[in-house]
């Protein structure tokens, strides 16, 4: 009957081999003493770990500072390089010469005005920077500004400032 196939289902399952839950004479658990084991050992081989890993380091390190195995020879490339780095030089040097000698007219400065002004700064902007001054008299510079539109258009453009402060 049942008591049978009991005996027989138990002689079909394994019998466990795991002990660690198990505990020695002193009352430590196994597992616990098996794990201090292992510690000692992953200590004692950190220093083999940590030389391998500069040495490895080291190696990387040098086949980076090795010379290439491929070599690129054209002496055409090469002079026109040689070439364009004397250009761009001479380029360079033209460029800060142009700008410390401040040869700038004001016409070369219409050219850089955004489009919808006039060539003339109109009246609405010498009134702008005359208020945003604080000068007072703002009725002078309004109409000092209407009488000299087209003779001292340059004078007020560059100054920036209200004729009457």
């Amino acid at each position: 009957g049942f008591g049978s196939m009991l005996r027989a289902l138990g002689a079909q399952i394994e019998k466990t081999t795991n002990r660690e839950a198990c505990r020695d004479l002193s009352g430590r658990r196994l597992r616990d003493v098996n794990h201090e084991k292992a510690m000692a050992e992953w200590v004692k081989q950190q220093a083999e770990r940590e030389a391998e890993k500069e040495q490895r380091r080291l190696e990387r390190l040098q086949r980076k500072l090795a010379e290439p195995k491929h070599f690129f020879t054209n002496p055409d490339y090469q002079q026109q390089c040689h070439e364009m780095a004397e250009r761009l030089e001479d380029s360079v040097l033209k460029g800060l010469q142009a700008t410390s000698s401040k040869i700038v007219s004001p016409e070369s400065s219409d050219g850089r005005k955004r489009p919808g002004e006039s060539g003339n700064n109109g009246t609405k902007s010498r009134k702008r920077k005359c208020f945003w001054l604080g000068l007072e008299g703002l009725d002078d510079c309004d109409s000092s500004d209407y009488e000299d539109d087209s003779e001292d258009d340059s004078t007020h453009a560059s100054d920036g400032s209200c004729p009457s402060g």
